[in-house]
């Protein structure tokens, strides 16, 4: 019979010493509040306050319980100190290589009526379009176990009196990574961040990056501007790989290389490789990486299937 009594007396050691990392700089009731919600939100698996307070099971009474806790909450100013003990925790995992993973999400609330600047969303799990808030986040994968760990997570609305446009909001998260990781870290992006702005912010900043591209993509190619699509469809790849998917099924891969450039950006060479098996229409990933490597290609096809 499994002792749970012992691994919950482990879960909460392990949290104290991660609040205790975290919480590096701050005074002693301060370190005991951010273990106290950090252990109740992990107990109780809840975001409610009163959840929380019953899961630290205190003598007292619940009511003063939840008195203390809103009260800390309501004066805490000390989050910038967290988010950089924590950052560096974070760095002691990763590398100067490692793949930093930027992504977008929603928080659906479609029941929701007095909650503040509630706003028009696409409910990830249902594509159905609903209300709640949208969700900037970044993660780096660790340098061993290639396991994510969040770097940068915001949430926002579009009704917000401050909220400018989502490609500003994209922006603040990568001005966040680029103050505090290596700019040879590789960003990787899905197709909806198949713009402009962003091939303009990682060419100005140097740092490297995968994007994958939509099939209405206009590139240069031989000096003439022509559908990504188009140029895609005319290689077949002469590289090969051979992935296994999340059902356990293999995928033979096969890749092309071709350099190309951007009808913004016509003076910068690129790259665009083309991944042929996961479907009719080929994975389309543009690049700045650049190496002697042979087998680039591979390198840049694995680093972006690791999303």
């Amino acid at each position: 019979m499994y002792n749970y009594s012992k691994l919950s007396y482990q879960l909460k050691r392990k949290i104290k010493t991660f609040s205790s990392k975290i919480s590096k700089g701050l005074s002693k009731p301060k370190f005991k509040f951010v273990f106290e919600m950090i252990y109740g939100l992990s107990e109780s698996q809840s975001s409610h306050l009163s959840n929380i307070a019953r899961a630290l099971k205190e003598k007292t009474s619940l009511k003063k319980t939840i008195d203390r806790l809103s009260r800390n909450l309501n004066t805490f100013i000390e989050n910038d100190l967290l988010i950089e003990n924590y950052l560096q925790i974070v760095k002691k995992n990763t590398s100067n290589l490692s793949v930093l993973i930027i992504d977008n999400g929603d928080i659906s609330k479609p029941y929701s009526k007095a909650l503040d600047s509630l706003c028009e969303v696409r409910d990830g799990s249902t594509g159905k379009i609903t209300t709640g808030y949208h969700l900037m986040e970044i993660t780096a994968l660790t340098k061993d176990e290639k396991m994510p760990m969040p770097v940068y997570s915001h949430v926002y609305s579009t009704t917000d009196k401050d909220f400018v446009s989502e490609d500003a909001e994209v922006i603040k998260g990568l001005e966040h990574i680029s103050k505090h990781f290596a700019k040879t870290g590789i960003r990787t992006m899905d197709r909806g961040y198949d713009a402009n702005v962003y091939y303009k912010y990682f060419l100005k900043n140097n740092e490297p990056f995968i994007i994958r591209a939509k099939k209405n993509r206009d590139i240069l190619y031989n000096g003439k501007t022509v559908n990504i699509l188009k140029v895609a469809n005319k290689f077949k790849g002469k590289f090969s790989l051979k992935f296994k998917g999340r059902d356990g099924k293999t995928i033979d891969c096969k890749i092309a290389f071709i350099p190309i450039s951007l009808p913004a950006f016509p003076n910068r060479e690129l790259n665009m490789i083309v991944v042929y098996g996961f479907g009719e229409t080929p994975m389309m990933l543009i690049s700045n990486i650049k190496s002697s490597d042979k087998r680039l290609p591979v390198v840049v096809t694995k680093v972006y299937l690791m999303r």
